[in-house]
């Protein structure tokens, strides 16, 4: 059985034969269970766990286990620890991945496909913001599909900002990377927004948007957590990565669906849509477009394949 850690999965899966990997992915079908998500004892902070499994329609898969400790940051933790193990056609257990790194760059990889069909192709600013772990695999991911030359970077602790900057600059050297206290006045200059956060309620205000604008909202995974606002869910043309999972588990999307500010309608389609062409993605430079992601065991076994092919072919060689 192949054991595959962060520093082996980095070298196995350069982020743009991710973006390729998971394009692809989005045209086959699947079988995927809903995910379990277990409420869990512990301290003051919520605490959950998720099992997520995903399947091809011959046999092989890939469950990723997957933990969420919000009091982890005072222990100097990743909130997000996850671990991914993966199954041949036959049903044996081939090996066991590094979830957590393969949950950051598979959620990067997903909004850069969403990107290649609705940012515009001369994006050049992003604005990120949220300083978590996931922060920095989103800058390299929107600068492995479109040209940015400035990324801003905005939190909530100058101190995390700061360290966020440093962590995008290792990966994105050809960037102008710089943290900034207002939000607003970067995001009425940016051409694609990115939030990476947990917050309950929204960091992000419509009407600092400008027209062109790619918002990418990634951070919010359940139905009472929010990153933008009523206005930007109203102004923008609205996408998600799984129907399934956006109606299920997104905030940004659920409650102002519950509240009348959109229409289920309004939803134009997720990114099988785009990629199969189903639906229409960017057709303007002016108008605002919107995804939601929630993340789907679709992108883990995609992800786990690509690394795991790879790391048998180096070791043939």
């Amino acid at each position: 059985m192949l054991i595959l850690d962060a520093a082996q999965i980095v070298r196995l899966a350069p982020m743009a034969r991710l973006v390729a990997c998971l394009e692809a992915a989005f045209r086959r079908d699947w079988v995927v269970p809903a995910r379990q998500l277990v409420e869990l004892p512990g301290r003051a902070a919520q605490r959950r766990f998720l099992i997520m499994p995903a399947f091809e329609p011959g046999g092989g898969g890939a469950v990723k286990l997957l933990s969420i400790f919000g009091d982890n940051a005072e222990r100097g933790l990743p909130t997000i620890q996850a671990a991914i193990v993966v199954f041949s056609d036959s049903g044996a257990a081939v090996a066991i991945l590094d979830g957590t790194l393969v949950t950051r760059l598979r959620t990067g990889a997903a909004s850069a496909v969403a990107a290649q069909y609705l940012a515009r192709p001369d994006s050049a600013h992003l604005v990120l913001m949220g300083t978590g772990a996931l922060a920095p695999y989103m800058a390299l991911a929107h600068s492995t599909v479109r040209p940015i030359r400035r990324i801003s970077v905005w939190g909530r602790r100058t101190e995390r900002a700061a360290a966020t900057v440093e962590a995008v600059r290792a990966m994105v050297p050809d960037a102008t990377v710089v943290a900034v206290h207002s939000p607003e006045k970067a995001v009425a200059q940016a051409d694609i927004v990115c939030c990476a956060t947990s917050s309950p309620t929204p960091i992000l205000a419509g009407r600092w948007l400008r027209p062109g604008t790619f918002v990418d909202l990634v951070g919010s995974f359940s139905p009472t957590m929010r990153e933008a606002d009523d206005d930007a869910v109203r102004r923008a043309r609205l996408f998600v990565d799984t129907q399934a999972g956006a109606f299920a588990e997104a905030g940004d999307i659920l409650d102002p669906l519950a509240r009348g500010v959109v229409k289920r309608a309004q939803v134009e389609g997720d990114l099988a849509d785009l990629v199969c062409g189903r639906v229409r993605g960017r057709a303007s430079s002016e108008e605002i477009t919107l995804f939601k992601s929630v993340g789907t065991a679709i992108e883990d076994l995609a992800a786990a394949q690509l690394i795991v092919a790879e790391a048998l072919q180096r070791a043939r060689q």
